[in-house]
């Protein structure tokens, strides 16, 4: 779709509609990809407490500033338990793991999450089994 405005203004009702729609179309598809960004924007940000973080358990929910998320627990790739909210005490730097989680909730139309295996009040994100680790950075001798 490269119909810009001024061609868009001389297309008949019909047409207008048709692009209007393809062009929504793009456009809520694109925010799903960015909210599925954001979401493992949020497992590789929780690397760095927990560097094998692979899955998010999480609670969503609602304040004056919209959408919030509130870590629960954290699981390796083989679904061993990382950290627990109940048992580990509070996360560092929480936010910069939740405000992506809630960030996502905001881009996506409708609900990006699935529920937790654990709880099913509780949502949850896993990166894709696709998922590649990061390359270390190469040694001096392999340069």
């Amino acid at each position: 779709m490269n119909t810009t405005i001024d061609e868009y203004l001389t297309l008949s009702p019909t047409h207008r509609d048709r692009v209007r729609v393809a062009v929504r179309d793009l456009a809520v598809r694109a925010n799903e990809r960015y909210a599925g960004l954001l979401a493992a924007e949020a497992v590789l940000a929780a690397r760095t407490t927990y560097p094998d973080t692979h899955r998010l358990v999480f609670r969503l929910g609602d304040d004056i500033t919209g959408t919030t998320a509130t870590l629960v627990a954290a699981y390796n790739r083989t679904g061993a338990l990382l950290w627990h909210a109940d048992h580990d005490g509070e996360w560092p730097d929480e936010s910069e793991v939740t405000d992506l989680l809630a960030a996502s909730v905001d881009w996506y139309d409708g609900h990006p999450f699935t529920e937790s295996r654990e709880d099913t009040d509780l949502d949850e994100y896993e990166l894709p089994a696709t998922h590649i680790a990061p390359q270390s950075q190469p040694t001096t001798s392999d340069r």
